[in-house]
């Protein structure tokens, strides 16, 4: 029975989904919001968002991330190291993160802008079980410190959130349920 389950395509074996993603432009801010099932506990998609070391295997816009100051007494310090395109436009994007987090419902990363290519930024991740899996709840505010095409940039942008967001959930759900990533979706090394 494992053997036929591990051959069935990643799609059949996964429930990861969207159940909201709107992107909102305002001038130079952005400000993502989403909610996805996972079909995995919620103790198992946090201890995978809050692994930043892993999180290369969650999305191949990660090259890096790491731990500066552990998380103690609630909070830390992370770095990450990131590449994204917009159209022809690419940019690695660095960032220092302190973390509040209060296991295992709630993650909130706030940028430091000295040691970060972002103005500003803050990040939240609510954790809710929800029909067997767990609901996360993202919101994102940002202000980059480079340039984005003004009018095409926010819809390609939210394409890719989908696209790519959808993949990296399918990651999670694996990883959170002590699954190995399906072939089709793993993240390729570079």
């Amino acid at each position: 029975m494992s053997a036929l389950l591990l051959a069935l395509p990643a799609a059949a074996l996964s429930a990861a989904e969207f159940r909201s993603l709107e992107l909102v432009r305002d001038g130079d801010d952005y400000r993502v919001l989403a909610d996805v099932f996972i079909d995995a506990p919620g103790e198992g998609v946090f201890e995978v968002l809050t692994d930043y070391e892993g999180f290369p295997r969650l999305s191949s816009v990660f090259l890096e991330g790491r731990v500066i100051e552990p998380i103690e007494d609630g909070r830390g310090v992370v770095y990450l190291h990131m590449k994204g395109c917009v159209l022809f436009f690419c940019r690695e994007v660095e960032i220092v993160e302190f973390l509040e987090v209060e296991p295992p419902s709630r993650i909130v990363a706030i940028v430091d802008p000295e040691r970060s290519d972002l103005h500003y930024g803050q990040a939240s991740w609510l954790l809710a079980p929800a029909e067997g899996g767990t609901l996360v709840t993202y919101e994102l505010d940002m202000r980059p410190q480079f340039w984005i095409p003004p009018v095409i940039g926010p819809l390609i942008i939210k394409a890719a959130l989908r696209y790519r967001g959808l993949r990296a959930a399918r990651r999670l759900e694996a990883l959170a349920s002590g699954r190995p990533v399906p072939e089709d979706i793993a993240v390729k090394a570079t």
